[in-house]
């Protein structure tokens, strides 16, 4: 059975849509077009389903389309083809149509073929097929439609019909549901008749075909439903027709759900519904981003972290290959798995020590050890220098672990390495009783779980650093990371859950994680930057910070490591890839200051000059900072410099060496320093001292009695130039731990004030005095003790078994230490003739016939002056018999003070510990400031935002508070940012940067006393009125000269609210003449009397009417009283 020629364009169309028609609409179709082309079927032979019969004979054939004889319908030369509109052909032999699928067939369904001899060949597929009639034809389709046909039948619960008077989806096939969650909060569902069905369970419907989420279980319903409106509520676009139902996605305009009309309603035959935060087609690039986040994750992984939804901006895996992957993870035979399973965290901890690396990490290790909780996989990484360090490290993990999960480590699984059998390992393993099991030697098999977790790990190092075009340095940050990652990956172990969310209970987030290497944006602070400088900088995502909330991003530009949550990343680009930005890399600079490294390597032709100018010189648009990789060939050119040859000043002819002192690294722990020899003779040479006085007794330990600790302190002692002096180790006792009146009573000891060194200084340059200089060898150890202290004793000594330390002398960190040394050199030195000032009990005086002998006493250093170089040279000769001396020669350098001998007197500065100050600082790049403080700044305790970290506020104002001690330009300033101590601000912090500018563009400033000056003293006193807008109290300040040198000076608020300016002048005038009449009395220990009177200047004349006249009135009478 077939259709006329003349329909050969409707069935063309019919068959060639998609999805196929049904066939009552193929019917309608088809009589449309019957109407349309007025053909009357009782009239002509050649029907709509009529045989074309030619008789047996026909000498020609007929062409139904131009009536012509000769040629047949599919060969007229009039008929066009409805696909292409050209004529001399038809449709299904259209040059240039798609093929038809496979397995087509125009063969009509469910018809069956007849054997009669009237078969006729209907054009153009020369099939045979019976003649019927419409009538025939419409009663065969009403037979059809009124069967029961397996494929239009509608059976209760195997079909979902599309509902719009539903409110939600609906089942009442439990078995469908994936995860089903039962719930009694929902109210029940009434039908039309009126009858209650009650809601059992809410789930998603998860099948090959459908996808329905947020679907009601309803026992007692006889059909599924899936509602029109909670498809709508999802912004998807349902449409209805006589051929069916689509549901579409508007956003991307793909078809995700097709229907068929059955009778009068529409059954749903596929739906996959979309994300709800987003509808993009998922591409291989989106998930081979997210396996770049997530640290070269595997893709199993991936795969399951994309069906529970946990990565929100995709929800289809699609395969990828990554290169880097197969490089770096290539496989090898597997170890049997370990049986051991634990049921609670920390009952094992499997442990493991890696290295050495090929290379050290930025910041010098060479090793790294991991703990692995065998419960729940959580891996804890520790770097390390020294294998030897493993002992502490263990010990600081497990005090961790104690005090933040409240559970001791009940077993450690260690392999049979050295460093697992170290004394204090052991001993600290006992206190806790903690079990250890050690593998056979040579079977690295039986500690299979660590071993696996550095192949993970460093598969995933080998890929992050192969990915990112990073150097080797980087394998820790790399290491940090793949560690950070691999805890929040699920674990088929654990049930396809993370180690993270197995140990903390609560899933990881994943919304922060950020491809390793890739180019990233920095927020800089306000300080760093101009109104018209750049707001951002282009650092390098190196990982995640571990004490910080924040992303770890290397700045090129500055050098250094920046910790901030105020970033932007250009996932899709590598910071390596970044041609533009070579030139950052032109000297090999130190990433952290302690280390130097060389990032990325540079084109070798690149010259010096033109990195240097390019790495200066700012773009001046958006577009020309960063492109495709083609920059402009014609640079801009630089403007003329002068060719003449600049010399350095002279005042900082000796800070050469300033930026390699910020590098020496001085170690933090005993088994650091036990490794290198400098410091292991250090420590030898310390207790080669404390057996020499006598230190201690082995004893053993009283009933009743505890002993306290001790540590080693190391030190790296420096000249004034920052040459390396000496690698000083003492050994301190935990004096925090004493308890007052049980081992310490008294503790106070004087040390000389640092007006009284400036004092002497000005007095020795004005008499051209010789300054010498003297240090005294572990000083402490020459005070005795009155109390009894007892001490454990320290790590890899030959002490014997069950024995403490009875202290005898003053051993460096007890309470008392300070007081019974001062004790015992005052008591030693009176004997020589010499007497402590009443002034400054520091200040020792011995006056002889040929003049007089000054000695000055700050802890153990001590300066010694005077005009009798006899009596010096006793002194000198008498101090080292009683105590070990170390003679320093002429004074350069003291308590950080450096002293210059000039032909016209000395220098006093502090050079060497402002630049060490600036690059703790991190402003070593900042532009400098032309004053300390903005005067049109008032700072206030309200202004600007609390800082999250107040420690280097304060770190950086105490600096700056003994930076005072030789710059008295910065002693306001300093005044003002230490009122803000307990709470600082963002603006206070502003302020604390600005002086540090201005201290850099003052380097070398400091003190000159002048041979050539007089030695009659003078001062100068003033103060504001109410110049804190907070408490409206004012400031005091005052400063005082001997000769031209100056020796005191001071800001200081007042205590008190002044009602007028007058007052506030009176109280700095009272100030300065209880610091006046100090001074004098100190001049005159020092053989320095003052003849007359003291010349004060004040600028105030209320203020002197009333310091001059007795006269008062009741205004004046609290002036007089102070």
């Amino acid at each position: 059975m077939g259709l006329h020629p003349e329909y050969e364009s409707v069935r063309a169309a019919l068959l060639h849509r998609s999805p196929l028609p049904s066939l009552v609409a193929a019917i309608q179709e088809i009589l449309f077009e019957e109407r349309r082309l007025g053909i009357n079927l009782s009239k002509h032979s050649d029907a709509v389903l009529a045989s074309t019969y030619s008789p047996p004979g026909a000498s020609s054939t007929f062409c139904k389309n131009c009536k012509l004889t000769g040629h047949k319908f599919i060969n007229c030369p009039k008929i066009e083809c409805r696909y292409c509109h050209k004529s001399g052909h038809i449709l299904d032999n259209c040059p240039i149509k798609p093929p038809r699928p496979r397995n087509y067939s125009t063969r009509a369904k469910n018809f069956t073929k007849p054997n009669n001899s009237s078969a006729a060949t209907v054009a153009p597929d020369n099939s045979t097929t019976p003649q019927f009639q419409i009538s025939d034809l419409q009663s065969l389709l009403n037979q059809l439609i009124s069967s029961p046909s397996s494929a239009l039948a509608v059976s209760p619960g195997n079909r979902w019909l599309l509902d719009s008077g539903c409110c939600n989806h609906m089942t009442s096939n439990y078995s469908l549901m994936n995860t089903p969650s039962p719930t009694k909060s929902l109210p029940p569902i009434y039908a039309t008749d009126g009858n209650c069905m009650n809601i059992t369970h809410t789930g998603t419907i998860n099948t090959p075909s459908l996808n329905l989420p947020h679907t009601y279980c309803v026992p007692n319903l006889t059909f599924n439903l899936v509602s029109v409106g909670q498809l709508c509520d999802l912004r998807l676009t349902v449409s209805f027709s006589s051929n069916g139902c689509q549901v579409q996605d508007p956003q991307t305009g793909q078809t995700i759900g097709t229907g068929r009309k059955v009778g009068r309603l529409f059954e749903l035959l596929s739906l996959q519904v979309p994300s709800p935060s987003i509808s993009a087609p998922v591409t291989d690039s989106d998930t081979y981003q997210w396996h770049l986040r997530l640290g070269h994750a595997s893709p199993e992984k991936l795969r399951h972290l994309i069906s529970i939804n946990n990565l929100n901006s995709i929800t289809k895996f699609v395969l990828f290959n990554c290169l880097n992957c197969k490089l770096a993870k290539q496989p090898a035979l597997s170890f049997s798995k370990s049986t051991s399973i634990c049921d609670k965290p920390f009952d094992l901890i499997h442990s493991d020590i890696w290295g050495p690396a090929p290379t050290t990490t930025v910041h010098g290790y060479r090793y790294y050890v991991l703990f692995i909780d065998d419960f729940s996989r959580f891996t804890w990484i520790y770097f390390l220098k020294h294998r030897s360090e493993l002992s502490h490290t263990y010990i600081e993990f497990a005090n961790m672990i104690r005090t933040q999960f409240s559970c001791p480590i009940k077993t450690l699984r260690t392999d049979n390495s050295f460093e697992y059998k170290d004394s204090t390992l052991l001993s600290f393993l006992s206190q806790q009783g903690t079990l250890v099991q050690r593998s056979y030697p040579h079977t690295s098999q039986q500690n299979g779980r660590a071993e696996r977790k550095h192949h993970h790990i460093l598969d995933s190092v080998r890929a992050l650093l192969l990915s990112a075009s990073c150097p080797e340095k980087f394998w820790g940050e790399a290491a940090l990371t793949s560690v950070y990652t691999i805890n929040r990956l699920p674990s088929f172990v654990l049930q396809n859950i993370s180690p993270f969310e197995k140990l903390y209970g609560t899933p990881p987030n994943y919304s922060n994680l950020k491809v390793f290497g890739c180019a990233c944006f920095v927020l800089l602070h306000p300080h760093e930057h101009t109104k018209l400088e750049p707001r951002a900088r282009l650092c390098c995502f190196i990982g995640y910070g571990t004490e910080h909330k924040g992303f770890r991003c290397w700045d090129p530009l500055s050098n250094r490591l920046r910790i901030s949550r105020h970033v932007t990343f250009w996932e899709h680009t590598m910071f390596s890839r970044l041609s533009s930005f070579h030139t950052f890399f032109s000297s090999p600079q130190s990433f952290f200051t302690d280390t130097s490294i060389d990032l990325f390597p540079l084109p070798e032709s690149t010259p010096d000059n033109e990195l240097a100018q390019s790495a200066l010189t700012s773009p001046t648009s958006d577009q020309s900072s960063i492109s495709d990789g083609n920059l402009d060939p014609s640079p801009d050119i630089p403007p003329r410099r002068s060719t003449r040859v600049r010399a350095p000043p002279s005042h900082l002819q000796d800070y050469h060496c300033f930026s390699t002192i910020v590098s020496l690294i001085e170690p933090t722990s005993y088994q650091e320093a036990s490794t290198d020899p400098l410091w292991q003779k250090a420590m030898n040479d310390e207790l080669q001292a404390l057996e020499k006085t006598h230190t201690w007794d082995y004893v053993d330990l009283p009933p009743g009695k505890r002993p306290i600790g001790c540590k080693w302190i190391y030190k790296i002692k420096t000249h004034s130039d920052g040459t390396i002096e000496r690698y000083k180790a003492r050994l301190v006792a935990k004096g925090y731990s004493q308890e007052f009146g049980i081992d310490y009573e008294e503790t106070f000891a004087p040390v000389a004030r640092m007006t009284s060194v400036r004092s002497l200084l000005a007095v020795a340059a004005a008499k051209q005095w010789p300054l010498l200089q003297m240090d005294v060898k572990n000083a402490f150890l020459n005070g005795t003790l009155s109390e009894e202290v007892y001490m454990k004793p320290p790590p890899d000594t030959s002490s014997p078994p069950h024995k403490v330390c009875l202290l005898r002398r003053a051993l460096y960190g007890l309470k008392q230490a300070p007081r019974a040394w001062f004790a015992t050199f005052s008591s030693t030195i009176t004997q020589l003739g010499f007497t402590s000032s009443p002034h400054d009990t520091s200040l020792f005086t011995r006056h002889t016939p040929q003049g007089i002998v000054l000695l000055l006493l700050y802890v153990d250093d001590m300066i010694i002056t005077g005009n009798d170089p006899q009596a010096i040279s006793d002194l000198q000769h008498y101090l080292g018999q009683h105590f070990e001396m170390k003679d320093l020669g002429s004074l350069n350098y003291f308590l950080g003070l450096e002293v210059s001998r000039r032909s016209d007197g000395y220098l006093l500065s502090q050079a060497k510990y402002t630049s060490d100050l600036l690059a703790r600082s991190g402003i070593t790049d900042s532009n400098t400031a032309s004053t300390p403080l903005d005067p049109n700044v008032h700072l206030t305790p309200y202004d600007g935002v609390p800082l999250e970290d107040v420690s280097l506020y304060r770190q950086l104002v105490g600096s700056l508070i003994y930076l005072t001690v030789t710059r008295p330009d910065i002693a306001y300033a300093v005044h003002i940012v230490s009122q803000f101590m307990a709470a600082p601000r963002t603006i206070h912090f502003t302020a604390v940067l600005r002086i540090l500018r201005y201290v850099k563009g003052t380097l070398g400033h400091g003190l000159q006393f002048s041979s050539q000056s007089s030695l009659v003293l003078s001062g100068y006193s003033d103060a504001d009125w109410a110049g804190d807008p907070t408490d409206r109290r004012s400031t005091t300040g005052y400063c005082f000269y001997l000769g031209d040198s100056l020796i005191s000076w001071r800001s200081k608020k007042q205590s008190v609210v002044s009602r007028s300016s007058t007052e506030s002048e009176y109280r700095a005038l009272a100030d300065a003449t209880a610091e006046l009449l100090w001074l004098r009395w100190l001049l005159a220990d020092m053989g320095v009397p003052q003849q007359g009177p003291t010349l004060l200047h004040c600028d105030n004349r209320s203020a002197i009417q009333i310091a001059h006249n007795d006269v008062f009135h009741e205004r004046e009478s609290m002036y007089l009283s102070l």
